[in-house]
């Protein structure tokens, strides 16, 4: 696949598609001021809106902002993965982490390293991808009771269980490595049922993105891999302009 190739629609497109009701008018800000919170969350929350899974599936939870973003939209049961101990770079270095001067805002039992202080207070960090940050915005919000929480390497995750056709929708949002998203992809596909949707997040064609963010660069590489098989699997699959996110529609 190359990528000028990328089928693409409009989200307004989309919605003709589907014959679902017009979408809410997005900010389209430009790459510089895109902000995945703001401008891919009003997208995904249409999607859930109208498509209304009663079981969705998410690769990779963080602190739970896209998995509400599902369990605010629709009445669907989450099953949501995440390594339990954080995402390192290759570096070995967090993944995923921020300085917390105020201790009292972290949920207790909290991974945090301290650096000592500056003139700004302690330099204390959280990571925020492990332990008790890992869903605690879904908790926070009393909707911890709608989700099924997973605590593994998604590429060690047990699929045995789940038919063919247990999911209505998937967001593939986990590790952004060729290997794992490869592996991710098919997992997804492996329980979803036909009709369903399939969501991968950090997609976009653009060179100027491909090039500077590893992500982009992981995703498109896993998804020029996987294309024939997607092709095979799903009666469509569309980048939805301007986004950062790739649907396809389980056959």
């Amino acid at each position: 696949m190359s990528l000028p190739t990328l089928p693409t629609l409009s989200l307004s497109e989309l919605a003709r598609r589907f014959q679902w009701p017009a979408p809410p008018v997005a900010r389209n800000p430009g790459w510089a001021a895109w902000n995945t919170e703001v401008d891919d969350a009003l997208i995904l929350r249409y999607l859930y809106q109208n498509h209304q899974p009663r079981r969705h599936l998410e690769f990779g939870t963080w602190q739970g902002f896209g998995t509400c973003l599902c369990l605010e939209s629709c009445a669907a049961t989450v099953w949501t993965l995440n390594l339990p101990d954080g995402e390192a770079k290759a570096d070995g270095s967090w993944a995923y982490g921020h300085r917390v001067t105020d201790e009292s805002s972290a949920p207790a039992g909290a991974v945090s390293v301290n650096f000592g202080q500056d003139e700004a207070g302690p330099r204390t960090y959280h990571r925020t991808d492990a332990a008790s940050y890992i869903g605690r915005i879904y908790r926070e919000k009393q909707l911890g009771h709608r989700v099924c929480q997973v605590y593994c390497d998604s590429r060690a995750w047990d699929t045995s269980a789940y038919t063919a056709d247990f999911f209505d929708s998937v967001l593939v949002d986990g590790g952004h490595s060729p290997e794992v998203v490869i592996s991710d992809s098919r997992k997804a596909l492996s329980v979803l049922r036909p009709g369903g949707l399939i969501l991968w997040h950090d997609v976009c064609p653009d060179p100027a993105i491909i090039a500077s963010s590893t992500a982009v660069q992981g995703v498109m590489s896993a998804l020029e891999s996987l294309w024939p098989e997607l092709e095979r699997q799903c009666s469509a699959l569309f980048w939805i302009d301007p986004s950062y996110i790739l649907l396809g529609i389980k056959k």
